[in-house]
């Protein structure tokens, strides 16, 4: 499963480009990449995919602990075709083994879990491993205890995910391994799927306005983006959906299980999370953006909705630091806040509102 190695790469460029605009100060990049045989040579890429070569600007030999394999997944028609596939695969298996030995972290995807097993890496171990062969592989390595309750299977050195749709949540495992939570936060802010971060923003397209069963509910949710800083009146709400209050509230509870007034302040906390992780605007302003002119009832929302202040959530997953920090050679990757702002749906004139 070659897609499986490049969707990897993809990632991991991703996440040094993020990790560069919070180190605009360091030069070269935080992962290097290489792709190898069986024996531990590099293998080169073909020109077509040349973009895609390891950053080699700072590159240094690393030891092994702060190095990973990771095996993919391979194509299979049956348990006995993966079986034949991976007879063929001695070396790999050893090379697996060995790189083990050698204090390397290991990860894999899909059905690569069974040449973990093979290598004899998983004995004692938690890992998952495609639904498809789940039962055979419980009763072919019993020394493994199989989990499937997630994505991903993080057992000390050992990471594996059942899914190759799930190397996206794998990688944000390693970049967590070796750069930390903070930054693999950043990571899965950027890079996975967060409904309610997709739905404030699709909310924006035009396109998407259709009418649904639950369309009293739609056009409310859509309303109270538009008006995210103006005080919040269930009579306006429901006189603006053409409802009235007490059937609003019913269809919200029934399609959303909360309020219109609860779901406005999650808009609004999710609002301020975008704007303080890709901005540098101040909290003050980032407060009237979201709706709220009281800093004391905006910090506690924030508070009770992340489990931290707006200025920690900050420190800890900003996409940027101070512009002071910014090479001048590099200043034209630091757009305006405006432009920043327009790019998230918000329009900077909004601000001007009264909010509340």
């Amino acid at each position: 499963m070659s897609g499986t190695l490049f969707s990897v790469i993809d990632i991991l460029r991703a996440f040094n480009n993020l990790w560069q605009l919070r180190n605009p100060d360091k030069r070269g990049a935080f992962f290097h990449w290489r792709l190898i045989d069986a024996r531990g040579n590099e293998l080169p890429l073909p020109e077509w995919l040349s973009n895609m070569e390891s950053p080699t600007r700072g590159r240094k030999a690393l030891p092994p602990s702060q190095t990973a394999l990771f095996v993919p997944g391979v194509q299979m028609k049956s348990v006995p075709d993966l079986n034949r596939v991976l007879d063929q695969c001695t070396d790999e298996i050893d090379c697996i083994a060995r790189y083990h030995s050698q204090g390397r972290l290991i990860a894999a995807s899909f059905n690569g879990a069974v040449m973990l097993a093979r290598a004899g890496v998983l004995e004692g171990r938690r890992a998952t491993v495609t639904w498809m062969i789940a039962n055979w592989f419980a009763s072919h390595f019993p020394q493994v205890q199989l989990a499937m309750e997630g994505p991903v299977v993080v057992d000390g050195p050992i990471l594996t995910a059942g899914a190759p749709a799930a190397v996206f949540d794998l990688v944000v495992e390693l970049i967590r391994h070796f750069a930390g939570e903070e930054l693999a936060q950043i990571a899965t802010n950027g890079l996975l799927y967060h409904s309610l971060r997709f739905e404030h923003s699709s909310l924006h397209a035009s396109g998407i306005s259709m009418k649904t069963r639950d369309s009293v509910v739609f056009r409310a949710k859509h309303w109270l983006l538009q008006h995210i800083q103006s005080p919040y009146s269930l009579d306006r709400v429901a006189d603006e959906v053409a409802a009235s209050p007490r059937t609003l509230l019913r269809h919200f509870k029934e399609v959303e299980g909360m309020t219109p007034l609860d779901y406005l302040h999650r808009l609004r906390v999710e609002r301020a999370k975008q704007l303080l992780e890709v901005t540098n605007i101040a909290l003050t302003e980032i407060m009237e953006y979201c709706g709220y002119q009281d800093a004391s009832a905006f910090r506690r929302l924030f508070r009770r909705a992340t489990g931290v202040t707006p200025s920690e959530y900050r420190r800890r997953y900003t996409m940027r630091i101070s512009r002071r920090w910014w090479r001048a050679d590099e200043s034209g990757l630091e757009e305006s806040a405006d432009d920043l702002i327009k790019q998230l749906g918000i329009s900077p004139a909004d601000k001007s509102s009264n909010s509340n």
